[in-house]
Parts: structure tokens; C-alpha cells; sequence
């Protein structure tokens, strides 16, 4: 495996996201821009007189928002401003915050983004924790994560998840060397959701102009173009992956995904290896709200080749950059197990999701589908999966990994701060928080299953166990055509090399 420069960062950000916990103190903040009854969905500038700081803090402290230490603070700005994000969570009673700073001086460790997440769906608050780790273990370019408080005029808002942003400081420092490309984040828009498929006019033109509307407020593939080369935003260069990634002039029916030009065809554009590395974490993690069952919620980064052009658009290599990760482990709203789903045939067990949106049939994701009817890439992946399995991905492995009430790991980082957001074990938490300290401890520490209305939680010992024990049922009947090894890879691994 070679490097392609991803994950050649100064070290900055790894140790800031190194550390277990963060306090954010926001103070001067209009008083009803706390709690508002519409959403801040629009950046709201800092007023005179406002001021962002920030600080390490230790976990286990009792107190709600807990001074800084002899360390100081990270940050202290009153050039910033404050977002509510998300999806599911812009309208919820504990939303979820973004802090844009200033570029320059009042950046932390290199990002101008802090991504507050809310983890309101997740009442163990450590689902994002574990599939971030997953991915970083995997050798992905994928966000770091660990955790905050947040505070605003005195006021706790609560326990958050810390997210790294996909903006220009990920991509500068992740695509080390080559962040001059365009960055698409994908949603269900206009266009519908952001399944890949190939895309065809009226006219017979499948070019750049069949995947975005002029104008569009609300487009599927959202573009972010850091090239400095004329026609950067034209969507050539997507429409030319969709074109690869649907096999569009190669003969033979569907028997072209399995042939060797096919699979050259997508290496040539497309970190297909990365790729198939993420899909092995993300169907056993069960996550289903990205280029699963939606299909939305991810990123795509054309850095180009190395050859050395400079147009990506010409010259495209595609990465693709997972996001989203709190409906996981186990999460549902649709009465669909997660855990059992096909580890080949995904859109299957996509059906009841589908119905719940009013709609017949289920998922078209073709990146998954076309690329594992190729032998050498369904090798590759299965291989991948059955080292997550034999190493990162058993009950054994994550436990260890959410810990115990009084040593190492996730629960005691979290359960103090979440236990603060209220002030009785069964009363609703006063920062909205859906999910009560018992819930909390009986769905995180206890493992119990919950329910709320349609919302159906698992413990996440119990869904990695039937996830666990499916997964291995499903190999042992797919290894009589893909023996185990076959793929000839060595895992973990790390960034394949750009070609040229």
C-alpha cells in the first residue's frame, strides 16, 4: 500500500482529539437565542460584548461547567458565531451546535469549525464514539470525535459529541498536499436521494449538468469547490464517477461489474479500496442513514490524480468521506433489524424503511451493488469484514471499549456529564435531552432495550452480539466462493496510492 499524503498532519488535531473532554463557555449571548422556538439555522453573528472560550476539563468533575485548570484556556474569541445543525435534531427540544471562528489566530489546533452534536436519538451517548473509532482504526479519512460540554450564559446545555467538521482544514489535513479539489457533501434534494445512479437527459446527455439545478436551494450533490481551474464546478467530474461506478459503455450486460475492466475502470477514479473498508464498518454497525437506506448523508472528494495537471475535473480520484454516525448500534424507527442485514445484498432488508417514507421497494445504491458483484472486490471486502470480526467488531472488543462504571473506557467519560442534564433519575432532563438519567444508564451501562414511540433503541452489547453471530453465519456460507484470504490483502490498512 502506498500513501497518497492522507493522515499527514502536524499532529495537532490528533492530540486535541486525544483528549477525553472539552468545556465550551459561551457568555454575552442574547438571552432568547438559547432555547429559541425556531431553530438558529442561519449563522448568528457574536454581538458586542459576547465571548467563546474553551478548555480541557476532567470528565469525572461534578460540577456542570467546571473552571478552567492551570492549563488554561484553548481558546478565548469574541470573532465567532452559532449555528443549530442537523437533520432529525434541528427541531428537537436539545439541538445540536456548530461555532464558526474567525480563520487565523482563533483557529483550534488548525479547524475553524467546533461540531457540536447533540446525540439525541442515542440515550447510550457513545454510539458516535465507537463508529468513529471503527473507522479511524480502519485507515479511513474520517472524522475524529470526542466530547464537550456546552454552556451559554451560565446556562448547561448539556453533554455533546465533538465532531471534526469535512471542511477545507479535514481535507488540508487529511489530503495532506492535495486539498486544491471539489468537495461534495450528498443529501435527499431536488434530484431526489444521492444514490449515484447514472443520470441521462432528455437529449441523451449524462454529463455535469443532469446532477445540479442553477440556482438550486435545495440540490442533492452540494458542491465545495477548492480547485482554482476554470469549469471546477461544472459536475463533469462527478458525472464522470457515476458514469465509471455504473459500468455506462462497457459490454455485457450486467455481467460487466464483473470483469477486470470494470474494476480497472473504478480504480482509476475512485479509492475503491477505502471504500469497500468503510462499507465493512457500516453494515455491521447497522448504520443506515448514509449510502445505505436514505442513500444521503456522505462526502465525496475529487483531489485528482497525481499526474500533476491540476484539473480535477479532467483528471478526477474520488474519495469517499463517511458522516452521521448516532443512528447506529441499533437505532430504529422502522421495525427493521439492522443486524441481520445481507452482508452482501444491502437493499433488501431496505424495504420497511422505504414503506415508513411512503414509498415501494427498496435502496438503489449502486456503489455498493455493482462494486461487490466483482470478484476481486467482494474478495477484498469480505476479507475486511472477517478481520473486523476476528479483531475490533465482537462483544468482547466493544465492551471493553465502553468500560465500566469506575475504570477505563466510554461509560465513565460520558454518564457523569450526561447524569448533570437533570436533576431526578426518571424526570425529563432540563436541556431537552429526550432520554432520562435512568434510560440513560439502563440503556448505556445496563444494556436494556428501550422504546419510545416509534423509536426502538437495543442495548449495543446485545445488537454487536446478533450482528456478531449473523455476520459469521453469513461468511461461512459466502466463503465457498470467496475463500477467506483469497483477496490477498493485509489488514489494518492504510490509504491506497493515488494512481500516476
Amino acid at each position: 500500500m502506498g500513501d497518497n499524503g492522507q493522515g499527514a498532519a502536524d499532529g495537532l488535531q490528533d492530540e486535541f482529539f486525544a483528549r477525553a473532554m472539552y468545556v465550551l463557555d459561551v457568555q454575552g449571548w442574547p438571552s432568547d437565542r438559547i432555547h429559541p422556538q425556531k431553530p438558529l439555522d442561519h449563522p448568528l453573528v457574536a454581538p458586542d460584548g459576547a465571548r467563546l472560550r474553551m478548555w480541557e476539563t476532567d470528565p469525572r468533575d461534578g460540577r456542570q461547567l467546571p473552571p478552567p485548570n492551570g492549563s488554561g484556556s484553548l481558546l478565548d474569541t469574541t470573532q465567532f458565531s452559532l449555528v443549530n445543525s442537523g437533520n432529525r435534531t434541528l427541531y428537537a427540544p436539545k439541538r445540536s451546535w456548530k461555532a464558526d471562528l474567525e480563520v487565523g489566530d482563533d483557529e483550534v489546533a488548525g479547524m475553524s469549525c467546533l461540531n457540536l452534536k447533540s446525540m439525541y436519538n442515542d440515550p447510550s451517548q457513545m454510539r458516535e464514539a465507537l463508529a468513529w473509532w471503527l473507522f479511524g482504526y480502519c485507515g479511513l479519512p474520517a472524522s475524529r470525535h470526542t466530547y464537550a460540554r456546552l454552556g451559554i450564559n451560565g446556562v448547561y446545555l448539556g453533554l455533546f459529541s465533538l465532531i471534526e467538521q469535512v471542511d477545507r482544514a479535514f481535507i488540508k489535513e487529511h489530503f495532506a498536499g492535495r486539498s486544491h479539489g471539489n468537495l461534495f457533501k450528498v443529501f435527499c434534494g431536488r434530484l431526489g436521494p444521492g444514490t449515484l445512479e447514472h443520470r441521462v437527459g432528455p437529449d441523451g446527455d449524462d454529463g455535469g449538468r443532469q446532477y445540479v439545478t442553477p440556482g438550486d436551494d435545495d440540490p442533492t450533490y452540494r458542491l465545495k469547490s477548492y480547485s482554482h481551474t476554470a469549469g471546477s464546478e461544472t459536475y463533469d467530474d462527478l458525472a464522470r464517477l457515476a458514469r465509471v461506478v455504473n459500468g455506462v459503455g462497457l459490454p455485457g450486460g450486467d455481467d460487466r461489474f464483473t470483469s477486470d475492466a470494470f474494476a480497472d475502470a473504478v480504480r482509476e477514479v475512485f479509492a475503491v479500496e477505502q471504500f469497500l473498508r468503510w462499507a465493512g464498518v457500516n453494515v455491521l454497525v447497522g448504520a443506515w442513514d448514509n449510502y445505505f437506506a436514505t442513500p444521503a448523508n456522505y462526502y465525496l472528494y475529487n483531489s485528482g490524480t497525481a499526474s500533476g495537471s491540476g484539473d480535477v475535473v479532467a483528471d478526477p480520484y474520488f474519495t469517499f468521506i463517511p458522516w452521521d454516525y448516532d443512528n447506529t448500534f441499533g437505532i430504529d424507527y422502522f421495525g427493521t433489524a439492522w443486524q441481520y442485514t445481507d452482508l452482501l445484498d444491502w437493499p433488501s432488508n431496505t424495504e420497511q424503511y422505504h414503506r415508513h417514507n411512503g414509498h415501494a421497494g427498496t435502496s438503489h445504491i449502486p456503489l455498493v451493488r455493482n462494486l461487490l458483484q466483482n470478484q476481486g472486490f467482494r474478495r477484498y471486502y469480505l476479507d475486511h469484514v472477517e478481520h473486523l470480526l476476528d479483531t475490533v467488531f465482537n462483544p468482547a472488543t466493544i465492551d471493553s471499549m465502553i468500560g465500566t462504571a469506575d475504570g477505563a473506557g466510554l461509560w465513565a467519560r460520558v454518564s457523569p456529564a450526561a447524569y448533570l442534564e437533570s436533576d431526578t433519575p426518571y424526570g425529563g432532563p432540563f436541556t431537552g435531552r429526550q432520554y432520562t438519567n435512568d434510560e440513560v444508564y439502563r440503556s448505556g451501562f445496563e444494556q436494556y432495550e428501550l422504546r419510545h414511540g416509534q423509536t426502538f433503541v437495543l442495548g449495543i452489547h446485545h445488537y454487536v452480539r446478533m450482528r456478531y453471530d449473523r455476520a459469521r453465519e453469513q461468511l461461512a456460507v459466502l466463503r465457498r466462493a470467496d475463500p477467506a484470504g483469497s483477496s490477498g490483502a493485509t489488514f489494518p490498512a492504510g490509504p491506497r496510492a493515488v494512481p500516476g
